[in-house]
């Protein structure tokens, strides 16, 4: 099958652009999960505002609960929002929360795919340790985790050919397996990895702007807590709204194509 080359800057742009155009949506998905989400972290005494500053702070009360539900609500947003991109699902209310079961395949995916990074990753580190170890060159141990470092950045490079498996999983498409996914995207690692990359940055330099703001103020009132800590967590979630929109972006352009070549071969 010819490769199929993602268009980089315009796929970034076409992202970005729908994200931003249908902010309604985002706060109609997202608003009542930061509520909970804030309403928690506010019964904890503000762990996930501390930890913004410190991470030390999140071992306070409810801090990993907040965690827990923080996570539950990523996935919630991102399967709601891809679905949304790709098939136009309008939202009619204002408060909208789900937790279904492609939810919970959703996650069972990113567990296989972390599991299977870290464990290469750990593997490649362990040998390039021990060489380096032969080589003189230092200890196994420290060597080791060195290389296990390096090595899964280029293992999460090579791991983002499965990415269309994850806008798949929330559109319950069976035919998109991760050995499909793998072959869609030939020739594309560096347009996915990179473009996950990009996607992740306004948001977290948005969020190092407002909690440098926040312990720069050094505020004690606790509805100004709150406030922040809101804030703090909407921009968490609508980070996961701008990669959930490049992620549906690249799945219908892949797919796009990927079709039209099955049904040229077809043909011949």
């Amino acid at each position: 099958m010819p490769e199929i080359k993602l268009p980089f800057g315009e796929a970034l742009k076409r992202s970005f652009g729908f994200a931003f155009n249908h902010i309604e949506t985002f706060f109609k998905i997202s608003l009542l999960w930061g509520i909970i989400i804030t309403g928690l972290d506010a019964w904890a005494d503000f762990p996930l505002l501390c930890a913004a500053g410190d991470e030390s702070c999140i071992a306070q009360k409810g801090g990993s609960l907040n965690i827990l539900v923080m996570f539950f609500a990523s996935i919630s947003i991102t399967v709601s929002y891809l679905i949304y991109v790709i098939k136009r699902t309008e939202y009619q209310k204002w408060i909208n929360i789900r937790l279904e079961k492609k939810d919970f395949k959703y996650i069972w995916a990113m567990i296989k795919l972390i599991f299977a990074g870290m464990t290469i990753s750990l593997f490649i580190g362990l040998i390039l340790g021990i060489i380096g170890r032969v080589l003189g060159l230092g200890g196994v141990r420290q060597l080791g985790t060195l290389f296990s470092m390096i090595s899964f950045f280029f293992v999460g490079m090579f791991l983002s050919r499965y990415a269309l498996v994850f806008p798949a999983i929330a559109l319950e498409n069976k035919e998109i397996s991760f050995e499909t996914s793998y072959k869609i995207t030939k020739g594309n690692i560096n347009a996915i990895f990179w473009g996950m990359v990009v996607t992740s940055l306004p948001m977290m330099l948005s969020n190092m702007l407002v909690a440098g703001l926040y312990f720069a103020l050094g505020p004690e009132n606790w509805l100004i807590n709150f406030l922040f800590s809101f804030v703090l967590i909407m921009i968490s979630l609508f980070n996961e709204v701008l990669k959930a929109s490049f992620l549906a972006h690249i799945y219908q352009y892949f797919i796009y194509f990927y079709n039209r070549l099955q049904k040229k071969d077809e043909a011949v």
